[in-house]
């Protein structure tokens, strides 16, 4: 398979927005139908900077995943239309975090991408944790309850603050 330039698939973008059709263009130019559609949404989403090959891979934050399902959710959108609003390049980037999000929850979106450490979520080494005295090992393990705790309020918080929107939302969707 030979590599597309930026100027093909332009190219061939043009001819879909001209009244072509993706099933006759993937015929004529001998490119998967679903690679076209692809071009296509990136077009939409970032336009001509959306066909161009990333210098960067795109880096997201816990947070903002967060809020794009949230924004999603709250909103009733698609997973393109929400792409488009935050100029996410593929929507299927969402479909993942959406996914990540049932099955992990918070913690979930946040996870780091590699191999995991070999301590697990500790930072400090068994080496440093046995060098602690009682009361350090004490207050360690009081935060890191407390940390914990935190987390688990603020994520409730958020969860109970999507429902009260979405209850708003049905309000004043009704006749009256």
């Amino acid at each position: 398979m030979n590599k597309i330039t930026f100027e093909e698939k332009l190219k061939i973008v043009k001819e879909n927005q001209g009244g072509r059709s993706r099933a006759y263009l993937s015929q004529k130019y001998n490119i998967a139908e679903g690679t076209i559609q692809n071009w296509i949404h990136s077009y939409e989403i970032l336009g001509e900077e959306g066909l161009k090959k990333s210098k960067t891979i795109a880096s997201y934050s816990g947070e903002f995943k967060l809020s794009v399902l949230e924004y999603r959710q709250i909103n009733t959108l698609s997973f393109l239309e929400t792409a488009k609003h935050f100029k996410i390049k593929q929507p299927a980037t969402i479909v993942g975090w959406q996914r990540q999000y049932k099955e992990k929850g918070f913690e979930g979106l946040c996870g780091q991408k590699g191999r995991p450490k070999k301590l697990g979520d500790s930072n400090m080494s068994k080496d440093k944790i046995n060098k602690l005295t009682t009361s350090e090992k004490e207050e360690l393990i009081k935060l890191r309850q407390e940390n914990l705790y935190l987390r688990a309020r603020l994520e409730y918080e958020k969860k109970l603050e999507a429902l009260v929107q979405k209850r708003l939302q049905k309000t004043k969707k009704r006749p009256k």
